[in-house]
């Protein structure tokens, strides 16, 4: 990220903001600013455990994460705001999920809606135990409000409109509580022509003044009909108006019709299809790529215009205006992810819940305003002389590069650029508000208040203890209430005052640790996913009382809690852990396990994933006591399925095998293992 914020100085403060506070960021800017690229720098860069979330399908895919509905399992009607804790049916790794997330980020937030902002508040706070906004959760919020906004049936509005002011998510009832700061990009990198920019803020504030407007219809030209070369694309209001369009342009040209069909595995949703999922094309067809090129060629971009030039088998050729060499297109793959905590719990990973593959291309005489969101196009022929709503007009102009590159079909008059009182008095209250460096050491110093509450934050132990009733006998009186009171004014706690409280809260969980000892294994039995809770309860408590002891001979600052943090959580811990459940309890054929473990590092090594991604520990657990003899059977345990079992199947059935021949003393004879 460093490359991009040192010539931009409101993306290094973002950019600070989010490294050395937990403050909502809404992070906004016109249309070309660079918002989109700054996320994906983030994604790489940042160290906080983060997720990705979006109001709709193909927003989540374009930006690399889930859908609001699918990370947070919300229903898509109306949300009445509740108070009361509610009704979470997470499972036990979902709850571990988002009760780990340092960072959530939300694009495209201008589309998403009040109540759901609300709803996700209430979830992190009840699975964090936290009265902060969010649970303590950072969000950083990103979009832009003079675009598009959220999609709201009037009977769905009827019902929220007694609980919110606007359609909008800043008027949930979170963010009037939660303390946030607005940082706007103000760099436009998409336009290079200052009229056109100076134009496209007019529009974007409504303020388009006679000399703009004269100037915009300056681009009309009636009857106007590209040539075939020409790449032009029309962006226009209604989907069913450039459905016709396209059909009709690729009706009329002569030749064979070629067909491609996607492939779709797993979990990945319709409305997050990238194109059709049987892509009709005939040669000279106007096409739009839907994907950038991930080879270091980069020889195309999501929202390049070409024609099909040739078509040979799988692959089709596209040329683009005038360059030299046609683009050999072949079927690619879209990733529909899922988040992941990490057996270590130092990192959420992000792993493959379903894919689309197809030829990344669809037909582009015509595309509606609202799937152009986000794309830039170097010709383009607009028309809005029927927007029906905020932002339309001012996201299909700034689609454009250029204004010499844009042609209207109709005229625009000041009618057509709708917006809203309600975004413009938010953004003007915003303004007055913006953060500097004096802001950013305040917010450092809360967020070095929150994580001190954090330290002593005894909920999750709650959580962790759930199902082994009476463990834990006094947690209420010795441990919650002491720490509830601690907690009122950590702005009081000095030095010694903290190194006296972790030392008490150390020496109250040691003693409980030690009432464990005892108990646990007659709890576990033989049950695997009790003894996986017992694992989670114990790595909670060990990672806990390293904390606690650290602050107890060491000063309490947000560096030294966030790095002890990560080391109190470190492998060695989990190890310990683990090696402590299974010298009261071995698991079965532990030897077996620990070939199984060993090989998934191998294995995840040589294809460079997380070993989380191949199996679980509590999979390959499974795998030893069940010991599968055939694919089939080995595919219907849970956490591997018929995919894993087809690529690694042969290496897990030949360990269990030579595991078991070894048990009764046989040689291994190594053919019968494949």
């Amino acid at each position: 990220m460093q490359n991009t914020s040192k010539i931009n100085p409101a993306m290094q403060l973002a950019t600070d903001y989010l490294e050395t506070t937990n403050t909502i960021v809404f992070l906004t800017g016109k249309a070309g600013t660079g918002k989109t690229t700054f996320l994906q720098q983030l994604r790489q860069a940042s160290t906080k455990k983060m997720a990705i979330a979006a109001p709709t399908g193909v927003a989540a895919i374009n930006a690399g994460g889930m859908t609001i509905h699918s990370l947070f399992q919300i229903p898509f009607g109306p949300l009445i705001p509740a108070t009361e804790n509610p009704d979470l049916s997470y499972s036990d790794e979902k709850r571990e999920l988002l009760g780990s997330l340092e960072l959530l980020i939300i694009d495209e937030v201008s589309m998403v809606r009040p109540d759901v902002l609300d709803q996700i508040d209430l979830i992190l706070r009840t699975i964090k135990g936290s009265a902060q906004p969010f649970g303590g959760v950072q969000l950083l919020l990103i979009g832009d409000l003079a675009q598009l906004s959220p999609i709201i049936r009037e009977d769905e509005w009827r019902i929220l409109s007694s609980y919110y002011s606007t359609p909008y998510f800043f008027s949930s009832l979170v963010m009037q509580r939660a303390s946030y700061v607005r940082i706007e990009l103000d760099h436009v990198y998409r336009q290079k022509e200052q009229a056109f920019v100076d134009i496209l803020n007019e529009v974007r504030n409504q303020t388009i003044s006679e000399a703009s407007l004269a100037l915009l219809n300056a681009r009309h030209e009636p009857g106007f009909r590209p040539g075939a070369e020409d790449s032009f694309i029309t962006l226009t209001t209604h989907n069913n108006l450039a459905q016709q369009l396209n059909a009709e342009f690729l009706e009329a040209l002569p030749g064979q019709l070629y067909e491609f069909a996607a492939t779709i595995r797993g979990d990945f949703p319709k409305d997050a299809y990238p194109t059709e999922t049987n892509l009709k094309l005939k040669l000279g067809a106007q096409v739009m790529f839907v994907k950038n090129d991930g080879s270091a060629e980069k020889l195309f971009y999501n929202g390049k215009i070409g024609y099909v030039a040739r078509i040979d088998g799988s692959t089709v050729y596209v040329q683009c205006g005038n360059e030299s060499r046609e683009i050999a297109v072949e079927s690619v793959e879209w990733t529909n992810v899922k988040y992941q905590l990490a057996e270590e719990q130092e990192q959420i990973n992000e792993s493959e819940a379903g894919s689309f593959a197809q030829i990344p291309l669809k037909l582009a005489w015509s595309i509606t305003i609202h799937k152009s969101q986000g794309l830039s196009f170097d010709k383009a022929i607009i028309d809005v002389s029927e927007a029906f709503a905020h932002g339309q007009a001012y996201v299909a102009l700034s689609r454009c590069r250029t204004l010499t590159g844009m042609v209207l079909r109709n005229p625009i008059s000041a009618r057509n650029i709708i917006g809203d009182p309600s975004v413009t008095r938010f953004n003007q209250a915003a303004e007055s508000i913006k953060p500097d460096a004096d802001s950013l050491k305040r917010d450092q110093e809360r967020y070095r208040l929150f994580l001190l509450t954090e330290l002593f934050n005894f909920q999750g132990l709650k959580g962790v203890l759930k199902g082994f009733t009476g463990l834990a006998p006094n947690l209420e009186k010795d441990i919650m209430e002491v720490a509830e009171k601690f907690m009122r004014r950590p702005e009081t706690a000095d030095d010694e005052r903290i190194r006296k409280a972790a030392a008490y809260f150390m020496d109250k969980l040691k003693a409980t640790t030690e009432n464990l000892h005892g108990q646990i294994p007659f709890l576990i039995g033989n049950s695997i996913e009790k003894a996986a809770k017992a694992d989670r309860l114990i790595q909670w408590m060990m990672a806990r009382i390293s904390l606690l002891e650290y602050f107890t001979a060491n000063p309490f600052t947000t560096y030294s809690f966030l790095e002890k943090k990560k080391t109190s959580k470190a492998a060695a811990l989990a190890d310990k852990a683990r090696s402590y459940l299974r010298a009261m309890n071995a698991k079965p054929n532990e030897e077996l396990l620990a070939s199984i473990l060993g090989w998934r590092e191998e294995r995840a090594a040589a294809d460079r994933v997380m070993p989380n991604m191949l199996l679980s520990e509590q999979t390959a657990a499974s795998i030893a006591e069940k010991l599968p003899q055939t694919l089939k059977a080995l595919s219907g345990i849970k956490g591997v399925g018929p995919q894993k079992a087809s690529i690694y199947g042969a290496d897990i059935i030949g360990m269990i095998r030579a595991y078991q021949q070894k048990q009764s003393g046989q040689e291994i004879d190594q053919a019968s293992l494949f």
